[in-house]
């Protein structure tokens, strides 16, 4: 625990420690996403060069057995070479006709000939006869017709076949009492001139003659050699892979195809290839850590070099962020003497980066401090003597009512009614635009005071100026700047009655539009120039005050709305020449939560 917690101290406080671990995390991230990328990459390459390899090595074991098997499919087909043997397929017997002594001699003959011919170890052979007797020929017995054979099954898939029909592993019986495990190649025999099948050659070979043959060509590291016919009965079967063997899964190995079975060290490649001279498939399964030896190892030399490469960039980094951040320990350590009023701290600049840049501001700045504290101090007189300044200064606007009171109270005696007016009007004008404690006032008093002045500016101007306001009812509560509106009306008047010529119609409306509350002030004044109007409102987006007359009130009201309320808010203009101008007063509609009290 103490340990984890000096670690703890040393990271939140030490910049060089936090350098030192960010730079090793990086190195380490970049590293194992390098080597498991390129580790990833080289495995599969492997894999699928070995799947290639491996079904090359199926496919020549399988034309090795295929090279054998056609010296059978060759051997089946010597009863075409035979005239006389055809001929006597070709010959119909009637029934209890016996066989002459010359075509016994000619059958019997032929079929030892083919019996002592072959290239290959046979355990016997047949000649079955539709039209006569049929022969057959063992190896360890005399041969004799026959009149019945007791396996007709494999005729009638040689039949279907139209060539040689390989039938797997089953035994055979011989006339001397002993049986041999055989398989066998049938061939039917067809009529040269009507087509029609005359009878059927077959030869069984001893299964331990391919066998052996198979056993000699199998790959060495192999977990399994498993050879099926057809019908899925084993031909032969060496090894142990209990997911390829489950029971029912010979018949998806048809064809030829490369496939992964079993998960993790335990996982095999398994190929299979289905023969075209027997139809059989040739299935094998080796073990993916025999094939894929070269990625181990490849693994193996990744993880040290990752490691080495590790520890090398730890130690890199560690002197870098050392060098780095020794001139930083030096500028912490010269801030805490000035901290204690030690203004003499300087400290040497030895590099034009930007810690150099920072070590010459940080001298700079101790060389002035003390002249900087001097003038705070001036500054903070100085601002006593302005705030008891302003306390003198509120008395004077008294005497200001009292005197416009006076007036006021001296036109209603001599019955003029419209200097009272201005009189009142100008006094609540005044109280408003002075009245600096609250920053923001209902929506409803902002109109009020446009209507006082607008009531001023319609007796100076008489019938030249008219106005409406039209504002919903349940806005007349939101939260507005004080002294929005009065500006924007006032330069309506100044450009459309003072500068215009005319009458100014000016319509103030105010609606609720979504989460927002949006106030319209337009009038049918000259309008504005294009470019004038771009001007206007890049200046006042930038809050530019234009140095010739115009265009201040705007640039002012805007940039205050937006530091209250944000820059989603403020002013929009829209004007043509000779169409007017209309002011948009975007305000949040979330100011109708804080209420004033209506006597405000």
């Amino acid at each position: 625990m103490k340990k984890r917690a000096w670690m703890r101290r040393l990271i939140g406080k030490r910049l060089a420690a936090k350098l030192i671990v960010v730079n090793v995390l990086l190195i380490t991230l970049a590293l194992t996403i390098a080597s498991i990328m390129g580790y990833k990459d080289f495995s599969q390459s492997m894999q699928r060069n070995v799947g290639k390899y491996q079904a090359d090595v199926v496919q020549g074991l399988t034309a090795n057995i295929d090279v054998y098997m056609n010296e059978l499919n060759l051997l089946s087909a010597t009863p075409y070479q035979s005239s006389e043997i055809m001929a006597y397929l070709e010959q119909r017997r009637e029934g209890g006709q016996v066989l002459s002594y010359e075509e016994k001699q000619r059958v019997s003959g032929f079929m030892r000939k083919t019996m002592a011919n072959g290239r290959v170890d046979v355990a016997g052979i047949t000649l079955y006869s539709y039209r006569g007797p049929s022969y057959r020929e063992m190896e360890d017995s005399p041969g004799r017709f026959i009149t019945d054979y007791d396996d007709k099954e494999m005729f009638l898939l040689a039949a279907q076949s139209g060539k040689a029909y390989f039938r797997g592993p089953h035994p055979l019986h011989s006339y001397s009492g002993a049986t041999y495990e055989v398989f066998s190649v049938v061939r039917r025999i067809s009529s040269l001139e009507s087509g029609g099948i005359l009878g059927y050659f077959v030869i069984d070979v001893p299964l331990a003659s391919l066998t052996q043959r198979i056993a000699g060509l199998s790959q060495q590291g192999s977990k399994l050699l498993w050879i099926v016919d057809q019908t899925g009965q084993d031909v032969y079967y060496s090894g142990s892979s209990a997911s390829a063997r489950n029971e029912g899964e010979a018949s998806n190995y048809h064809g030829e195809g490369t496939l992964t079975i079993g998960k993790g060290v335990d996982a095999d490649l398994l190929t299979y290839y289905t023969s075209p001279v027997t139809d059989w498939t040739v299935i094998q399964a080796v073990p993916l850590s025999v094939l894929l030896k070269d990625t181990m190892v490849m693994k193996n030399k990744t993880i040290g070099l990752g490691l080495f490469c590790l520890m090398l960039g730890a130690v890199v980094s560690v002197w870098i962020s050392l060098r780095i951040t020794r001139p930083l320990r030096l500028l912490s350590s010269s801030m805490k003497k000035v901290e204690r009023g030690e203004f003499d701290a300087a400290i040497p600049v030895v590099s034009g980066d930007e810690v150099g840049h920072l070590s010459r501001t940080f001298n700079v700045m101790v060389s002035r401090l003390e002249t900087l504290t001097y003038r705070l101090y001036e500054t903070e007189i100085r601002e006593k003597n302005a705030e008891i300044a302003a306390l003198q200064s509120q008395i004077n606007p008294h005497f200001l009512y009292n005197t416009l009171g006076s007036i006021s109270l001296h036109a209603e005696l001599q019955d003029n009614r419209e200097v009272v007016q201005m009189t009142n009007h100008l006094s609540a004008l005044l109280r408003y635009s002075m009245n600096g404690g609250n920053s923001e006032v209902r929506l409803q008093q902002e109109l009020e005071h446009i209507q006082g002045y607008l009531e001023i500016q319609q007796i100076r101007f008489e019938d030249r100026l008219m106005y409406q306001l039209n504002v919903e009812p349940e806005l007349l509560d939101a939260r507005i700047v004080r002294l929005t509106l009065q500006p924007i009306v006032e330069n309506s008047i100044i450009h459309g009655l003072e500068k215009g010529r005319g009458d100014v119609h000016i319509e103030v409306n105010g609606r609720k539009l979504g989460t927002s509350i949006c106030i319209e002030i337009t009038d049918n004044g000259p309008g504005m120039a294009r470019e004038q109007l771009e001007l206007q409102m890049s200046n006042m987006e930038e809050g530019i005050i234009p140095g010739s007359p115009g265009g201040h009130g705007l640039v002012n009201v805007h940039r205050r709305l937006v530091l209250r309320y944000g820059a989603g808010y403020g002013l929009q203009l829209e004007s043509s020449p000779g169409e007017g101008m209309k002011v948009k007063v975007n305000l949040p509609s979330g100011a109708t939560e804080n209420k004033l009290p209506r006597g405000e």
